[in-house]
């Protein structure tokens, strides 16, 4: 019984290296597969790539994500939760509810300019075409938008808004508008149409706050 016990004490934490040597080297796969689909796009991002980036062996690779599909699906994860982080702290830095809600375009805005947002961004085209990656990506994208919508809606109730329902598909159409304003900058910064685009979506998220009785800050 004894010898039994001593042989698990010097098992479990070899076990327990193993599974945070296992941990990090997720983690430092992801974040490579990230940064590969922000700097090169999705089509360029291969297993072969972020192996490459990340500097860890096949072997180890297909170990935590047998396809790259998978890889793929936990890259867009992991930027999906990121942005959501971001946004929150932006938020949180603001600590009157009306001066929250009437920053939300800009706040929308500077998230949508993290890095992540362009690994997110290849994997949504992308799943234009692969269904595979596309049931893949649903249910991620199901439960951010119920984490965003949870959020504009608290943000409206305290801000005193007449309409929380409003509010939250108001959101919705800020986040789809600004990624496109996004998209449209990323291959030609310079495009004054889209600046000029852009402060246009910022004072009709005034006009809105105005209807939505949500006095200026």
């Amino acid at each position: 019984m004894d010898t039994q016990a001593n042989t698990l004490a010097q098992a479990q934490p070899e076990r327990r290296r193993r599974t945070r040597r296992g941990e990090e080297t997720r983690r430092a796969l992801i974040t490579a597969a990230v940064d590969c689909l922000s700097r090169t796009g999705y089509a360029a991002t291969s297993v072969e790539t972020v192996m490459a980036a990340a500097g860890v062996s096949r072997g180890s690779v297909l170990n935590l994500f047998p396809t790259r599909l998978a890889l793929m699906s936990a890259a867009a994860d992991a930027a999906m939760r990121v942005m959501m982080t971001d946004a929150q702290a932006r938020y949180e830095s603001i600590s009157d509810p009306v001066a929250k809600y009437r920053s939300m375009c800009d706040l929308f805005w500077e998230t949508q300019q993290n890095p992540v947002s362009f690994a997110i961004t290849e994997i949504l085209l992308a799943a234009r075409w692969d269904e595979a990656l596309a049931a893949e990506l649903k249910p991620i994208a199901q439960r951010v938008e119920i984490e965003i919508d949870r959020d504009v809606a608290d943000i409206a109730a305290a801000a005193g808004a007449k309409d929380v329902n409003a509010c939250i598909v108001h959101a919705r159409i800020l986040i789809l508008s600004l990624r496109g304003i996004t998209i449209e900058l990323m291959y030609d910064p310079a495009r004054e149409i889209m600046r000029r685009a852009l402060d246009l979506i910022r004072a009709e998220h005034q006009s809105h706050c105005d209807a939505m009785g949500i006095p200026a800050s």
